[in-house]
C-alpha cells in the first residue's frame, strides 16, 4: 500500500468492470512464444499500464494448488482465537507479522487486518539496525501450515515478478534486461489480508481500505472468491474489479511510474467489502534491493527532455512507509485492547 487520499473518493459508488476498462491478458505467449508473441504481449501490458495501470493476468504458470493452499492457511490463521493471533503481532523492531490497520469504532468490528511476510536475509546491522528489512518472519505457533504455504507462494510470485519485469521493460522500448541487478535481494512483501463485511448501517464513506497507490514497482494480487477491489479510472469513475478464477490482478506502483517517467500510471484503488461474508486476498509487492535508487530511466529522459520525478532511495523510502504503518497498527491494537478491558 502507498499514498492514501481523502474520504471524498468514497462518495461515488463503483460501476461493474468491463474488459475494455481492465484488460484480461494471457501471459503464456510471453513465457513460451516467439519473439513476435512476446512483443505483442508486452505491448498489451504497456497499453493497460498507460491507460489505467491495472490488468488481469492469466497464463502465468503459477499452480492453482500453491494459491489454494495459501488461502486455506490464511483463513485458518484469521479464524484462530484472538490470543493466538496476537502472539504473532508485528513489533516496532520488525515490519512482519499481524497488523491491524482499520477498526470500526461504532460497532467494535475489525474491518481490515494484514499479516506481513518478507524474505529472510542475513542480518545487516549497519543498513538495517532494527531488522525491518533483513530480519526473520514472525510465524504463529498455532497455525503451523502458514509458514510453508506462504513461502512456497512467495517463491512463485518472485519468479513470476522477474518475468514481468522483462515485459514491462519491452513495453517501454528499453532493453528487456534493463532492471537486471536491481532485484538481487528484493525487499518484497506478501500481505495476507482479512476484510470483514462493512456493516449495512455504516456511513457511505466507510471502507475496509482507503483509496491509495502502491509504493513499489508493481503488485500481484490474488483475490479470493469475494470481491471488493475498486479502481479509479482516469476520468474519476470508480469501477469494481471482481475476482476472475485463476487470474491475478496486476497494478502499477509508484516506482514503476517513476522509472517510466510517467508513461505507466500508478493508479488509485480501494477495498469495500459490501458482501455479507469475510474476504481474503493476498497482494505480493515486488520491491527492489535496499540500495537501489529509483529515477526516470535515462533512455526515456532523453526522449522526453526532462526527468519528471526526483530520484528516490528504496531503503529510505520504504523505511518511512513501514514506520508509519507500524505506528498505526500499534494505535489500533492499543485502542482495541482498551475497549476490551473497559
Amino acid at each position: 500500500m502507498g499514498r492514501s487520499t481523502d474520504q471524498a473518493d468514497f462518495q461515488a459508488s463503483a460501476q461493474r468492470v468491463d474488459v475494455a476498462d481492465i484488460p484480461l491478458i494471457d501471459f503464456r505467449p510471453f513465457l513460451d512464444g516467439s519473439e513476435e508473441d512476446r512483443r505483442r504481449v508486452a505491448g498489451q501490458i504497456a497499453e493497460a499500464s498507460q491507460r489505467i495501470g491495472f490488468f488481469y493476468l492469466t497464463g502465468h504458470g503459477v499452480p492453482d494448488a500453491v494459491r489454494a493452499d495459501l488461502f486455506q492457511q490464511t483463513a485458518a490463521f484469521y479464524h484462530l482465537p484472538e490470543i493466538d493471533r496476537e502472539a504473532a503481532r508485528a513489533t516496532s523492531k520488525g515490519y512482519r507479522g499481524l497488523m491491524s490497520l482499520s477498526q470500526d469504532i461504532a460497532v467494535n468490528k475489525r474491518l481490515f487486518e494484514q499479516y506481513r511476510v518478507q524474505d529472510e536475509f542475513d542480518p545487516d546491522p549497519v543498513r538495517d539496525p532494527d531488522g525491518i528489512f533483513f530480519g526473520p518472519n514472525r510465524w504463529p505457533s498455532a497455525a503451523p501450515g502458514l509458514a510453508p504455504a506462504s513461502m512456497a507462494y512467495f517463491r512463485a510470485m518472485t519468479a513470476l515478478s522477474h518475468r514481468l519485469l522483462g515485459a514491462f521493460a519491452i513495453g517501454m522500448d528499453v532493453a528487456e534486461d534493463r532492471f537486471q541487478g536491481m532485484f538481487d535481494k528484493p525487499l518484497s512483501q506478501l500481505s495476507l489480508l482479512y476484510y470483514s463485511a462493512i456493516p449495512e448501517d455504516a456511513e457511505v464513506e466507510a471502507s475496509n481500505l482507503v483509496s491509495h497507490t502502491d509504493e513499489g514497482p508493481f503488485t500481484i494480487l490474488a483475490q479470493g472468491e469475494i470481491g471488493g477491489l475498486e479502481v479509479r479510472r482516469r476520468d474519476g469513475v470508480w469501477i469494481a474489479a471482481p475476482p476472475i478464477p485463476g487470474a491475478f490482478v496486476i497494478n502499477i506502483g509508484d516506482m514503476m511510474m517513476w522509472w517510466s517517467n510517467g508513461r505507466y500510471i500508478s493508479n488509485r484503488h480501494r477495498v469495500r467489502n459490501t458482501s455479507t461474508k469475510e474476504r481474503f486476498s493476498a497482494p505480493f509487492f515486488f520491491n527492489p534491493d535496499h540500495d537501489v535508487v529509483v529515477e526516470p530511466l535515462a533512455e526515456l529522459v532523453a526522449i522526453d527532455g526532462e526527468a519528471r520525478y526526483p530520484a528516490v532511495h528504496v531503503g529510505a523510502h520504504l523505511l518511512r512507509f513501514y514506520e508509519g504503518l507500524t505506528r498505526r497498527s500499534k494505535a489500533a491494537a492499543d485502542a482495541a485492547r482498551a475497549r476490551r478491558e473497559s
